[in-house]
C-alpha cells in the first residue's frame, strides 16, 4: 500500500511540473514590428496578438489619442501640433489578474522639413549681406517671419541679438518693437558706434515644431566716403603694331557703391581710342596712322574715374605709355575665363597660351592679385593653375567672394599679352568635420550596442536559471509537504516514520529558499526591457545611417542636408541615451549575482596582479 501510494505522489509531482512548464511558453504577446517611423498627422495601426488566444492586453503610458480596441488592434493619429521627438507603447499581457509578459514600440516622429521664412524690408540697401548706413540719416528695418509650409497656419515667433551675443538685446540710439513674429529698429548711430563701424545681429525665426531659421545682418556704420579703386592691376607699358587691337581693361569699383565715371586722357584722337562706360580701354591702329603718329611715340595716356553723387567727389588716376612694337609676334592668351569654385574643392585650370617666334621656355607668366596658395606651371603652351581654398575663405557673412586677377604674359622682346580673370568661391560644408562627428556618434552607438548586448545576455542566462532552480525547488517542496502530510500512514517505528520531522524541517528550508533567496528577479524584467528598447534604438540608428553609405571623408552624402540634419539629431538623443545606459548599468550592478560576479573577479585579478576589466567594471566617467 505505501508504495502505491509513493508512485501516484511521484506521478502528481510531475504532472504538476510539465503543466506549468507548458503554460509559461504559451504566454506571450506577437507585435510585428516594434520600431515604427512616422510623421505628424501620420495615423499608426497595428495588431498586438498572443501565442494563444487567452488572457487580457493591457496598453499603458499611451500618448493622448491612442486607442487599443476589443480586437486588439492599436490606433493612434499623431496630431500635427505633437511636439515630442518619440513615443513609447508600453503592451502588457494578464492572465487571471497576473501579468505574464510585457513588450514596448518604440515610435520615432520625424521632425517637419519646412523651415519658417525672413522677409526683410529696410531704407538701405542690402549689398552682399550688409546694410550700409549713413550716420546722417536714421536707419529702418523691418524683419517678418512666416511659416513657409501654407498649409501650416500656426504662429511663427522672432528672436534675435546682436553681435554674437545671445543676452545683447539692445543698442544705443536703437530703437527695437518686437511682437511675436515682426521686429522693427530705428537706428540713430553716435559717434561712438561710428567708431566700433560694424556690428551683427542675428534673427532667427522659431516655428511651433521648434524648427529655427537663423540669418545673421551685418550693418557697416561710415561717415567717410571712400575712395574708387582700380579692380584689376594696370601696367606701366603696352605696345601696339599695326592692325592689332590694344584692349586694357580699367574699370573701377567704389565701396560706398557710388556711380563711376571714366575719362580718357590722350594726346591725339587719330586711330578713335575708346574708353567704354565700364573702364574698357581699346586702341586700334593701322600702318598710316602709325606712321602719322610716329612723333607721341611712346604716348602717354591717363583714364581718370571720379564719383558721381556726392558732394566732395573723389577722383583716382593711371597714367602708362604705349609703345610702337616692332615685327613681332606677341604672345596670345587664348582661353581664359571666370571660374566658380566651392571651398575645399580643388581648382584646377588649364589656360592655353600662344607665341609664333619664341620659346616658351623665355616667356614670363605671373598673376598678380593671386590668393594666397594659388600656384601655377607653364610647360610647353600649357599653363596649370592650382588652388584648393579652404573652408575660412567666405567667412561668416556666408556670401560668395571674389578673387579678381591678371594674367600676364611677357615675351623676351617686353612684348606683353594680359587678361583679366576672376575666380568666385563659395561656400561648402566641411565634410571632414562631418565626417568625424559621424565616426564619433556610430563608435559610441558601437559601444552601447555592445555593452547593452553582454547584459542582456548576462540576465538572460542567469533568468533561465534561476526560473528552472525555482520550479526545482517547488517541485521538492511540493513532495517534502506531502510527505510530512502523510506521515500517519507509515507504520510506527518504521524507517519511513521516523524521516518525517526531518523531511519537515527540509520541506521548510527548501520554502524558504524559493520565497527569499531570488528576491531580485522581479528586478530583471524591468532591466531587460530597458537595455533591451535603447540597444534596438541604437541598432536601427546605425541602420539609418548605414544607409547613406558614408566611408570616407569624401562620400557625397556628407553633403546632404538631410543625413546632417539627421545626425545633429541623433547627437542630442546620444546624450541622453549615455544618461540612460549608466542609469541601466547601476541597476544591473545592483543584482546579487552580479556583486557576487565582481567580487570574484576583483579576488582573481588581484591574485593574479592585474587590473579587473570587463564588462563588471566600466569606468562611467568613459561613456
Amino acid at each position: 500500500m505505501l508504495k502505491i501510494r509513493l508512485l501516484l505522489f511521484i506521478n502528481l509531482c510531475i504532472y504538476s511540473y510539465l503543466s506549468f512548464s507548458q503554460s509559461n511558453d504559451s504566454s506571450k504577446l506577437i507585435i510585428a514590428n516594434n520600431f515604427i517611423q512616422a510623421q505628424r498627422g501620420e495615423t499608426i495601426e497595428f495588431l498586438v496578438g498572443t501565442v494563444q488566444p487567452r488572457g487580457e492586453i493591457r496598453l499603458a503610458n499611451a500618448p493622448k489619442g491612442a486607442s487599443l480596441d476589443d480586437n486588439r488592434k492599436f490606433t493612434w493619429a499623431i496630431p500635427e501640433y505633437y511636439s515630442k521627438a518619440n513615443a513609447i507603447l508600453n503592451f502588457y499581457l494578464f492572465i487571471d489578474e497576473v501579468m505574464v509578459d510585457a513588450q514596448s514600440v518604440f515610435v520615432i516622429i520625424q521632425q517637419p522639413t519646412q523651415e519658417p521664412q525672413i522677409e526683410l524690408k529696410s531704407n538701405a540697401v542690402l549689398q552682399n549681406g550688409v546694410y550700409r548706413i549713413n550716420p546722417t540719416t536714421d536707419f529702418f528695418l523691418e524683419v517678418n517671419a512666416t511659416n513657409g509650409n501654407p498649409k501650416d497656419t500656426t504662429q511663427v515667433t522672432l528672436d534675435y541679438y546682436f553681435n554674437e551675443n545671445k543676452d545683447l538685446k539692445k543698442l544705443n540710439n536703437v530703437k527695437i518693437e518686437l511682437e511675436k513674429n515682426n521686429l522693427k529698429i530705428q537706428w540713430s548711430p553716435n559717434q561712438d558706434q561710428i567708431k566700433h563701424k560694424y556690428y551683427r545681429m542675428t534673427v532667427v525665426a522659431t516655428d511651433h515644431h521648434h524648427v529655427k531659421t537663423e540669418q545673421v545682418l551685418v550693418f557697416a556704420l561710415s561717415s567717410n566716403n571712400h575712395l574708387p579703386y582700380f579692380k584689376f592691376p594696370v601696367l606701366d607699358e603696352y605696345y601696339i603694331s599695326d592692325g592689332e587691337t590694344l584692349s586694357i581693361d580699367m574699370s573701377a569699383q567704389d565701396m560706398d557703391h557710388d556711380s563711376l565715371v571714366y575719362k580718357l586722357i590722350i594726346p591725339s584722337k587719330i586711330g578713335n581710342p575708346k574708353l567704354s562706360e565700364k573702364g574698357l580701354f581699346t586702341y586700334k591702329l593701322n600702318a598710316d596712322e602709325l606712321h602719322r603718329l610716329r612723333s607721341y611715340f611712346p604716348m602717354e595716356v591717363t583714364v581718370e574715374v571720379s564719383e558721381r553723387g556726392p558732394e566732395n567727389p573723389n577722383t583716382i588716376s593711371k597714367t602708362f605709355l604705349i609703345r610702337k612694337s616692332i615685327r613681332n609676334e606677341p604672345p596670345r592668351i587664348l582661353n581664359l575665363q571666370n571660374d566658380k569654385v566651392y571651398e575645399g574643392i580643388a581648382l584646377d585650370k588649364k589656360v592655353f597660351i600662344q607665341d609664333g617666334n619664341d620659346l616658351f621656355s623665355d616667356l614670363e607668366v605671373d598673376i598678380i592679385g593671386a590668393p594666397e596658395g594659388m600656384v601655377w606651371d607653364f610647360q610647353n603652351n600649357l599653363l596649370s593653375i592650382d588652388w584648393t581654398p579652404g573652408f575660412d575663405v567666405v567667412g561668416v557673412e556666408m556670401q560668395p567672394k571674389k578673387f579678381d586677377m591678371l594674367l600676364v604674359v611677357r615675351d623676351p622682346h617686353g612684348y606683353v599679352d594680359q587678361k583679366a580673370f576672376t575666380i568666385t568661391v563659395e561656400h561648402r560644408e566641411n565634410t571632414a568635420v562631418t565626417y568625424e562627428t559621424y565616426l564619433e556618434y556610430r563608435d559610441d552607438a558601437v559601444q552601447l550596442i555592445e555593452f547593452l548586448s553582454q547584459i542582456n545576455s548576462q540576465m538572460e542566462d542567469r533568468e533561465n536559471k534561476v526560473q528552472s532552480l525555482k520550479k526545482g525547488l517547488s517541485v521538492m517542496s511540493m513532495f517534502l509537504a506531502v510527505y510530512t502530510a502523510s506521515g500517519n500512514v507509515f507504520d510506527d517505528g518504521s524507517t519511513a516514520k521516523q524521516l518525517v520531522p526531518f523531511v519537515g524541517i527540509m520541506a521548510a528550508v527548501t520554502t524558504g529558499i524559493n520565497a527569499f533567496g531570488f528576491n531580485d528577479l522581479p528586478k530583471f524584467g524591468s532591466i531587460r526591457e530597458q537595455t533591451f528598447i535603447l540597444q534596438q534604438k541604437l541598432m536601427y540608428i546605425l541602420a539609418i545611417l548605414n544607409e547613406y553609405k558614408i566611408e570616407s571623408p569624401n562620400s557625397p552624402n556628407l553633403e546632404n542636408k538631410e543625413f546632417r540634419d539627421n545626425l545633429a539629431t541623433y547627437e542630442q538623443w546620444m546624450v541622453q541615451d549615455k544618461l540612460n545606459f549608466k542609469s541601466y548599468y547601476s541597476k544591473y550592478k545592483s543584482l546579487n549575482f552580479v556583486k557576487k560576479n565582481t567580487q570574484q573577479a576583483r579576488h582573481k585579478a588581484e591574485k593574479n596582479g592585474t587590473e579587473p576589466t570587463g564588462l563588471l567594471f566600466i569606468n562611467l566617467n568613459e561613456i
